[in-house]
Order: structure tokens, then sequence, then C-alpha cells
């Protein structure tokens, strides 16, 4: 039976197109070498609540909450029924896979961001970042060390023991890139790059998503 992962992706400051293109290469590739059947179902945040519903194995979620970041009066897409029924889902067996823009202005969401087990923070002017592999009890590690141009996020983690497996660095600082844990029956992964097509056809960065994906999927 095929797997069955939605995807939620694009804001008013992160490409749809950049990622679903990712999305597709990773899943192709992974695929390719574990003959896993995986069908991409692309949606929005617009009936998200009856769409979860559907079963899906994994949601990706590569978009930031506030709707209109740059109008005096800002929007959030998530409200706290919608919250509920993401924490549930993962709760009941699913899994969410927090991508770059997927932890940003969630803050306010305690029920989610404990979920998550981190957020965003902030991020300076891009500038090279590298990301290092960690060893963890996950099994998710990058081929090689990688370096792109990219917003360097400045993430609140608190990550479970064992659980991060990527580090980034940049004259910023150093912070966690990548963790992932179980969340009641389900599985929560978070993963902090990337945001430019540099980052998004970097062969090691789209291994590393496979990788991400594949451990969501229990694969």
């Amino acid at each position: 039976m095929k797997k069955k992962i939605l995807t939620i992706l694009g804001d008013f400051y992160h490409s749809h197109d950049l990622a679903y293109t990712a999305m597709e290469k990773a899943v192709a590739d992974l695929q390719q070498k574990a003959g896993a059947g995986i069908e991409l179902i692309d949606s929005s945040v617009e009936n998200l609540g009856e769409i979860l519903k559907q079963k899906y194995d994994l949601v990706v979620l590569y978009k930031e909450n506030r709707v209109n970041p740059t109008d005096e009066v800002v929007y959030n897409w998530m409200t706290s029924e919608l919250e509920q029924q993401i924490t549930r889902y993962v709760k009941d067996g699913g899994s969410l896979l927090a991508w770059h823009s997927g932890l940003v202005r969630y803050e306010s969401h305690e029920q989610f961001t404990e979920m998550l087990r981190g957020y965003f923070e902030y991020h300076p002017s891009e500038r090279q970042v590298k990301y290092t592999g960690v060893s963890s009890n996950t099994g998710i590690m990058p081929g090689e060390t990688f370096e792109v141009l990219d917003e360097h996020y400045m993430i609140k983690a608190i990550p479970v023991e064992n659980s991060v497996f990527l580090t980034s660095e940049s004259t910023e600082g150093k912070v966690e890139a990548g963790w992932a844990h179980e969340y009641g029956n389900g599985r929560v992964c978070c993963l902090t790059p990337t945001h430019r097509a540099e980052g998004m056809t970097n062969e090691v960065m789209l291994d590393l998503l496979g990788q991400c994906v594949t451990w969501c999927l229990k694969l």
C-alpha cells in the first residue's frame, strides 16, 4: 500500500514551488532506493482539520504561521482548534515534518511547540551556513557536511536526549538544525534548512530530506 504524504508548502517569504520540487526529488530518490510506494498530495491550510481525517501517513509543513506579515494588522492561519487537531493527528499515529518555515511564528501555540520541542526565534541576514551531522538515535545522518548561502535559523529547542542529528553554524553562532522524536503514537521531525534554490538543489540536502521522510514514515 502506498504511503500518503500531505504537503503544506509556501508562504509570503518562502517559495511553494522550490519546496515542492525538492520534496518531489527527495521522494523520487527514496522510492528508487527503498522501493517504497509514496504519493505526494499537495494542499493548503484551508479545511486542514477535515483533510487530516483522511489518514495521511505524514504531513510536511513548510509554511510560517503569518498569512500577511508585512501588513499593519497581521493574521495567523493556525487557530486553537487547528492546533488541537494537528497534535491529535500526531498523537494518534501520524507524523509531522516541520521544515524550515514550518517552525516560524508558532511560539504562541504552546501545545504545538511543545510537540515540536522547539521554535524559530530569528535569523540574521543571509550568509554562509555550515550544516554538520550528529550521531543520534534517529539514524538520520547527512552524507557529509555541507555549506550553503542560507537564512541561518536561530532556534529555541529542548530536544529529547540523543535526538539531534544536525547542527548549523555561521558567524551568528551554532545551534541545533535537525531533531526528531516520538510523540504519542506518532513521530515529529524538525529540519531548519533551507531557503534558497542553492540549498533546495544540493544533493546532500535532498538526501537528508529523504532520510527525514524515511524516519517519519518508519520505512
